[in-house]
């Protein structure tokens, strides 16, 4: 059975007091590692979050109580002017889909909450060919055949400069489209907390 997340990242470099020393790009730094630099550096600012796997910057909203989304709001919104009242784009972040505990997407860079769109126009979209699913980039693509959809690994190329595409793994059409319409649910509930807080700070 497949699991949907959405997920806000929290990058150590961001969320910490102190100077941080960002990694070499020779270095490979193991999940305990990683771990252990995220946890030093979100404890600085008193943040008390569990990723969602060992290893990750990424944290499942559903997890985020009233005080650690009030720390968070303080980083994001420190230097920016609030406006309106859809901060989803305000958060990087985005779906992670797991299936037995191993993941299978999760966001890429420059991906945030308000991708979820991007999910959802699998279900308008009626192209039988190969699509793109934005999640940032890389990005996958996508198609959909006999009620199942098929996923493509990751890749900065253009569907014109692929010559074939390899489905990786495919999901439940049915089963992906409730997960979506669920993490579409939370994602407003979220969003209603975030304005409150925004109010309260």
């Amino acid at each position: 059975m497949i699991q949907l997340f959405n997920v806000i990242e929290i990058d150590p470099f961001r969320y910490s007091k102190e100077e941080y020393e960002i990694p070499e790009l020779s270095s490979s730094p193991t999940s305990k590692e990683n771990n252990e630099r995220w946890r030093k550096a979100i404890s600085t600012l008193d943040l008390n979050l569990k990723p969602i796997q060992e290893g990750s910057y990424f944290v499942d909203i559903e997890t985020i109580d009233d005080e650690n989304l009030k720390i968070i709001l303080k980083v994001i919104f420190e230097n920016v002017e609030i406006e309106g009242t859809d901060f989803l784009s305000s958060f990087n972040g985005g779906l992670i889909l797991m299936k037995n505990d191993d993941v299978l997407i999760e966001p890429t860079c420059c991906s945030d909450l308000e991708n979820l769109k991007n999910w959802q126009y699998i279900f308008e979209n009626d192209s039988a060919e190969w699509s793109e699913l934005w999640i940032g980039h890389p990005w996958i693509f996508y198609k959909k055949e006999n009620g199942k959809i098929q996923f493509s690994d990751y890749t900065e190329d253009m569907l014109s400069e692929l010559e074939s595409i390899q489905s990786v793994f495919e999901v439940d059409e049915v089963d992906l489209q409730i997960g979506i319409n669920k993490m579409k649910e939370r994602q407003i509930h979220f969003n209603n907390r975030v304005i409150k807080l925004l109010t309260e700070i």
